[in-house]
């Protein structure tokens, strides 16, 4: 029984490493920042912002992939250059994901793409609601066959009477 334990322990911390290191991948590549949180941080690095296109600020070749809008986000907005691939959604009134960087001498947002809007929210509770019950009946089924196997070994061969 010890092995089985062994065994489902190392399984346990190779999962959490690979959460931590999820973690991490999420919190340095698809994490977003508010125009807030972007003017109080005024980050040097390319960072994913998050809000929405404030209606009536939007010009320049949108089909050309050009153009500069004004961003919302819960109580600040920022003026955001777009120059990139030729956008589908970019829009009035959309809620986006620029990816660029903040050019504070200027107070603009330079945006060089748009990114996907996903709820990870969603994709983590999906994956631990089919995952952990799962990863439990593994082991307890795991463990009858350990415990069945250590029965049959010490049980005495069939002798006829």
């Amino acid at each position: 029984m010890t092995s089985l334990y062994l065994r489902w322990g190392g399984l346990l911390i190779v999962a959490v490493g690979l959460s931590v290191l999820t973690y991490n991948h999420y919190q340095q590549h698809l994490s977003t920042v508010s125009p807030h949180q972007m003017k109080e941080q005024a980050p040097r690095q390319e960072i994913r912002l998050f809000g929405m296109v404030r209606g009536g600020t939007l010009e320049g070749k949108v089909k050309a992939g050009d153009a500069t809008f004004e961003l919302m986000g819960n109580d600040t907005s920022v003026t955001v250059h777009y120059q990139g691939p030729p956008p589908d959604n970019l829009r009035e009134l959309k809620t986006l994901i620029l990816i660029g960087k903040w050019n504070p001498s200027d107070n603009i947002f330079e945006a060089r793409d748009i990114g996907l809007i996903t709820n990870y929210g969603f994709v983590i509770g999906a994956y631990l609601i089919g995952l952990i019950p799962l990863a439990i009946f593994l082991f307890a089924m795991s463990r009858r066959v350990g415990l069945l196997y250590e029965e049959i070994k010490e049980s005495k061969l069939y002798q006829e009477e």
